[in-house]
């Protein structure tokens, strides 16, 4: 079984988009005020400044304004990473309170609750995110993870590859929160869980295939999304060679043309 994945990378991507947070913002009617002190907020993290002077300008953007849900949300991942759980929680949770249809702050909590090993609270978060934005692909790759882990296949598969057809459509101006790089990635670690799958219900071959949509040596994977790919493709293949040494032995060397496995490679 794949190890689960986090891909909620809040601290890396939080506060990127800020021009296009200002236009959310706007259009959900905060006062100028509140998205004056919302964006110094950025502009003072941006220049490495302490928490304490951002915290302070993001509860100025809440006291302005209390339906700021960006300032909400980054409240709580300042008491994230400070190991305040709880509050960090309460704060995305009022942050769907003012925000119902706000993705990043379900993300947010489904993160949260991962790092607690709260499965249920995962699964429930998970998917009103994807009742609530059905085009967007992360509530349905944890959810898959969550299936995955499991052992419910049938389900697991559905939503990876619900996951990797949202990840193919994704919706950049829509969804402005992901740089191409990290889709590229999770387009991968979806194909590898389907793959997974596959392979688990002794689909060997449509595992391979499914592997084969990509080649990761040509794009820009990280060394673990390699590794995981790697490990995927022995792992379909030596499993095919001991129902099929023939056939398993024509995917080995479709493998090799591409230089994920070495030509000595033996089974």
């Amino acid at each position: 079984m794949k190890k689960l994945i986090i891909i909620l990378l809040f601290i890396i991507t939080s506060g990127i988009f800020s021009k296009t947070n200002d236009v959310f913002l706007h259009e959900f009617g905060i006062s100028d005020k509140s998205i004056e002190y919302y964006n110094k907020a950025l502009n003072i993290k941006s220049m490495n400044g302490e928490n304490s002077e951002i915290r302070s300008a993001y509860r100025d953007a809440v006291k302005e304004d209390g339906r700021n849900y960006l300032a909400l949300d980054e409240l709580g991942n300042i008491a994230r990473m400070e190991g305040n759980i709880q509050e960090a929680g309460n704060y995305y949770l009022k942050s769907i309170e003012v925000n119902p249809d706000g993705y990043d702050s379900y993300n947010y909590l489904i993160d949260l609750y991962r790092s607690e090993g709260n499965k249920e609270k995962m699964r429930m978060y998970a998917e009103i995110l994807v009742e609530k934005h059905p085009d967007y692909p992360d509530g349905y790759y944890i959810l898959a993870q969550i299936y995955e882990e499991e052992e419910n296949e049938d389900y697991a598969l559905k939503y990876y590859s619900d996951a990797l057809k949202n990840y193919n459509n994704y919706n950049t101006e829509k969804f402005p929160d992901r740089a191409e790089v990290i889709l590229e990635n999770r387009r991968l670690d979806s194909i590898i869980g389907i793959a997974d799958i596959y392979t688990v219900k002794a689909e060997y071959v449509k595992a391979l295939e499914k592997l084969l949509l990509i080649n990761p040596l040509s794009s820009n994977y990280s060394d673990i999304e390699r590794q995981n790919y790697t490990n995927a493709v022995v792992e379909s293949l030596e499993k095919l060679n001991k129902k099929n040494k023939k056939l398993a032995g024509r995917y080995l060397k479709i493998f090799q043309d591409r230089n994920v496995l070495p030509r000595g490679y033996k089974f």
